[in-house]
């Protein structure tokens, strides 16, 4: 179900999937930059948000701001969380009786989901793929709320190799998480011809992780 919000800059569009179970799991999925060809329909951002659907989520994807038809212009910072903060209000109000709220997003997604997760404590559990931890400065991300899982391409993890195993070690060192890491093997940085095997990945680990 497409949708408008209302955020700081104007309108937020999205899209929005209802689940048919009473009180149903929620998430929300956040894109990559528009550089990136990022937005809330590009192949891996959807392949969250299906994922979502069939694990039985009550689950929305939006455009931040100055993407698609969303209003404003694209800052790469905190105005992307004044955007991801509504999108999140919205659907807390719509499924007031979810006992489960996931984050997921896809490089500059996956950085302002684990911000928002930071900040709210009824988060339950993240995704993160292909977070750019070379880019982006992830050490407000301590200690961990809740459990995750990190995915990375080869492509990628030929490169970070080190740095991704910091991480991952340093969110487990915590001990308040666990952060589960799975490579795609063959994967390149847009994961093209991997999307079936991203999709299982994640709706595995959401079927061992949901009550």
């Amino acid at each position: 179900m497409d949708i408008n919000l209302t955020g700081a800059a104007g309108r937020i569009q999205a899209s929005y999937h209802k689940s048919n179970v009473a009180g149903a799991p929620m998430a929300v999925i956040f894109h990559d930059i528009p550089q990136n060809g990022g937005n809330m329909n590009e192949q891996v951002a959807y392949t969250l948000f299906y994922s979502f659907v069939q694990k039985g989520f009550n689950v929305i994807r939006f455009n931040f701001r100055g993407i698609g038809n969303t209003q404003g212009t694209f800052e790469n910072g905190e105005a992307e969380l004044a955007d991801a903060s509504t999108v999140v209000d919205w659907i807390q109000e719509q499924n007031e009786d979810s006992s489960e709220f996931w984050l997921a997003g896809v490089g500059f997604g996956a950085w302002v989901a684990m911000q928002i997760l930071m900040r709210r404590i009824e988060i339950t559990g993240f995704i993160a793929v292909s977070p750019q931890l070379k880019k982006y400065d992830f050490s407000f991300f301590n200690p961990v709320p809740c459990d995750g899982l990190l995915i990375e391409s080869e492509a990628e993890h030929l490169v970070l190799e080190n740095i991704i195993k910091s991480f991952v070690n340093n969110v487990n060192k915590q001990k308040t998480a666990k952060l589960d890491c799975e490579i795609i093997k063959d994967a390149n940085s847009k994961y093209n011809r991997k999307l079936k095997e991203l999709f299982t990945i994640i709706t595995n680990y959401l079927g061992k992780k949901l009550p």
